[in-house]
């Protein structure tokens, strides 16, 4: 026996699970998306977010979660106090175009799966179960990440991108 026990005979109904990216099956701690957060506000107008800020609107789509990071109090306060108004959509725009290249790039160096979840998703398939995903990530994000994964043995039947 081992440390996982799956059912050798189900009794659900279950046909499918699908899982998140970052930090559920791949890049462990989620540092491909939190870290190319502080980086693109850095690059964009040379502005500090922190990994502890940027790791709290985790699960928006990517722009919606920049936008999300300009509301925090925190961040709200300190952009202020720099450019005197709150972040406008036009801003968001900037550092969204600054974060995509920097994030392509990234989820191919965080690709690796988390470790013991390939023999998880084994044993569920072997039950015939579907093994899906869907991500905060746009997909040309996706495009990059989706080949990246399978090249370290994580290929879900089917994946799905914020946009």
């Amino acid at each position: 026996m081992t440390d996982l026990q799956i059912a050798a005979d189900p009794t659900t109904d279950v046909e499918a699970l699908i899982l998140d990216w970052a930090g559920t099956v791949v890049d462990f701690g989620s540092f491909a998306p939190t870290s190319i957060f502080v980086e693109a506000f850095a690059r964009a107008y040379d502005f500090p977010v922190t990994l502890d800020e940027a790791r709290q609107p985790m699960g928006l789509g990517k722009w919606d979660h920049i936008a999300a990071l300009g509301r925090l109090p925190s961040v709200d306060a300190r952009w202020q106090a720099r450019f005197g108004h709150p972040m406008s959509h036009a801003e968001v725009d900037h550092i969204y175009h600054t974060f995509m290249p920097l994030q392509i790039a990234a989820v191919t160096r965080f690709a690796d799966p988390i470790p013991g979840v390939l023999p998880v998703l084994d044993a569920l398939r072997g039950q015939g179960m579907k093994i899906g995903s869907c991500s905060g990530y746009p997909r040309p994000v996706m495009e990059a990440l989706v080949p990246a994964a399978a090249d370290h043995g994580y290929r879900p039947d089917h994946w799905v991108a914020t946009d």
